[in-house]
């Protein structure tokens, strides 16, 4: 599960990508009322600020070598008044940049969660879940941290800066020269130092997200850990991964903190250089003593916004990291979906016909427009496989040739060995992958010309790893159905048979569970999802493997609900236990993405083949 990750590769060493700050700016930008009154009092407050050090050249010039006391006296007053407008000024846009970076990270959070929703199942499969969990928590509180404290901090410092260099070169253009120089050659290391510094922070992240991901597997499989007795290997795995972050933060800290100490001494000399050119000019009368003050004071001042950037390098190069995690998912394309048939409810009368009705009512069709023309077919629930190839990586075949057909309200059962490619039968099925070749059909309409919503809309699904939520039973059934009432709710849990426990505890269906399946037995969880797909009423339902973990008596109860959920409905079963799917209608025999077996229970045993050699046990399933 570890990943070494301890020093920077030729693929971390590549240039540093800005994409990320782009986003955060645009967010900003998105919030244009507060981010523009920040800047405008932003540059209120930096005109105020350089314009009180101008000042001290009429002071100095004027008031104080001519010991003009009582001009002396109007100009610290004039000087108080611009220092009193800058501190407001300052006060008013940190907290309206402040509150501008709160709605962008908010914007930034929803858009990430909104696009999560959006993406299709192949990338939940590819990436742990650890590492989507470390965007939404570690990346986007550190971005959060810069959009509110640092990017209103740099956005002064550039006002600052150039205000500053405009009013040194209304007092000398030579040093003012001389200065940019300077100021150019230590931007040339500080610039080599950044960039590393921005690909270290990079690591640091990614490291993190490993670390995060490794917890969270770690965490969740804490049984399967002690039961084979691997502490100690999990433990040395943790501790790898912590060293390559601790490797990684320390070299990215410590690369950043040469930054400080090469601008400040830096800084040091060319003030030093100024200050004995100045020199020489005043005495040769280039310059007034109030000019050279000013100039020298502005030098500090040229200082103190760079070097308040350089500060804020290490948390502008880890937010940089941060972002471009977050948005390399925000970037991600959606589910592409190029059907135009949906599913619709309807109330069936008794003559054959029907009408759209906006609320479940167990009877459904399919729904397109055509020829400016709203179109219906009634969903009867016939599925046809012809001839269907797949492959996960466009290489390794898992479906090979697949055909068969199933007719409305029959039961199709398909048993084989793990890997022959059962469970990919359900997400072809439902499009959370899309075949490469062949086609799929439900009610003769080719499932590609078919909506995903509408699709799913059509199934009921019991998995054999069931998701509850940490919410009372009663909503985690209405789940399957946010419109279905209290009586549907029970009505479902009846058809389950879980209201024969929901019934023992003292707040009944108003029992909160917890969200792992912890409050519950793993019978207890299956039948709250057996009723979640109840109260759906779907007309076609797929079964996965329901009843593998669960012990034999519960499993006749299961078997039992599920048997009722599926009366009407057009079934597809994923079996273990071959004695759950004996009454299904035709049950096919799956090896190496090929279906090598396909009748009812008795013609298969009378064919003595290979279900019939795992009904009898002379052959196991793997």
């Amino acid at each position: 599960m570890g990943v070494k990750t301890k020093k920077l590769t030729k693929r971390n060493k590549r240039d540093l990508s800005f994409t990320g700050m782009k986003h955060i700016f645009r967010y900003l930008l998105n919030e244009k009322f507060e981010f523009w009154i920040s800047v405008v009092f932003n540059i209120l407050a930096a005109i105020t600020q350089v314009y009180a050090v101008f000042l001290l050249e009429p002071i100095i010039d004027n008031y104080i070598i001519p010991k003009d006391i009582v001009g002396l006296q109007n100009a610290v007053i004039k000087v108080g008044i611009i220092y009193l407008i800058s501190v407001i000024s300052s006060f008013i846009y940190m907290r309206m940049s402040a509150k501008a970076g709160e709605l962008a990270i908010e914007s930034i959070r929803n858009d990430l969660f909104n696009k999560v929703q959006q993406l299709n199942v192949e990338f939940f499969d590819k990436t742990p879940n650890g590492e989507i969990m470390s965007r939404f928590t570690n990346d986007t509180d550190t971005m959060e941290v810069f959009m509110t404290n640092s990017v209103p901090s740099i956005i002064r410092s550039v006002f600052m800066f150039l205000f500053t260099i405009f009013a040194l070169f209304r007092i000398s253009v030579p040093l003012s020269i001389l200065v940019l120089f300077l100021l150019g050659l230590m931007s040339i290391v500080l610039r080599r130092i950044s960039f590393k510094t921005g690909k270290l922070f990079g690591l640091v992240q990614k490291n993190v997200g490993i670390l995060n991901g490794f917890d969270e597997e770690s965490l969740s499989g804490q049984k399967v850990i002690k039961v084979h007795n691997m502490e100690d290997k999990i433990t040395d795995e943790f501790t790898k991964n912590s060293e390559n972050l601790r490797q990684s933060v320390a070299s990215a800290h410590t690369t950043a903190g040469k930054m400080m100490p090469f601008f400040i001494n830096s800084v040091g000399i060319m003030y030093a250089i100024i200050a004995i050119l100045g020199v020489y000019m005043t005495i040769g009368g280039s310059l007034t003593i109030g000019k050279l003050a000013v100039f020298l004071s502005n030098i500090r001042n040229v200082q103190i916004p760079i070097q308040n950037i350089v500060q804020q390098s290490n948390l502008f190069f880890n937010s940089l990291a941060g972002a471009n995690r977050i948005f390399e998912i925000v970037d991600q394309p959606v589910e592409k979906d190029t059907g135009y048939i949906d599913l619709a409810y309807v109330n069936c009368k008794e003559d054959g016909s029907f009408t759209e009705s906006v609320t479940r009512t167990g009877c459904f069709a399919w729904k397109w427009e055509e020829d400016g023309t709203t179109k219906y077919k009634p969903l009867e629930g016939r599925i046809d496989f012809d001839h269907v190839y797949f492959s996960y990586d466009g290489d390794r075949m898992i479906l090979k040739d697949i055909t068969f057909y199933a007719n409305p309200g029959e039961k199709i059962a398909f048993v084989g060995s793990t890997g022959a490619g059962k469970t990919t039968i359900t997400n072809v099925i439902t499009r959370y992958y899309d075949i490469d070749s062949g086609e799929i059909r439900i009610d003769g309409i080719n499932i590609k010309d078919i909506t995903k919503r509408g699709l799913r809309k059509a199934f009921g699904v019991v998995l054999q790893d069931v998701n509850l939520f940490t919410e009372t039973i009663h909503e985690n059934i209405r789940y399957g159905n946010l419109l279905a009432t209290d009586e549907e709710i029970v009505e479902a849990a009846r058809l389950s048979k879980a209201d024969k426990f929901i019934d023992r505890f003292q707040d009944g269906y108003n029992t909160v569970i917890a969200g792992d399946g912890s409050s519950l037995s793993d019978g207890q969880n299956q039948l709250v999802s057996i009723a979640r797909a109840a109260v759906q009423k779907p007309p076609m339902l797929i079964l996965d493997e329901a009843t593998s973990s669960i012990d034999t008596a519960t499993e006749i109860m299961v078997t039992e609900a599920m048997d009722k959920l599926m009366e009407k409905s057009t079934s597809i079963v994923i079996a273990h236990r071959l004695s759950t799917i004996s009454n299904s209608d035709v049950i096919m025999v799956m090896d190496d993405g090929r279906i090598i077996e396909r009748g009812n229970h008795e013609e298969l045993m009378d064919l003595k083949g290979t279900y019939y050699q795992l009904y009898t046990g002379e052959l196991e399933l793997d």
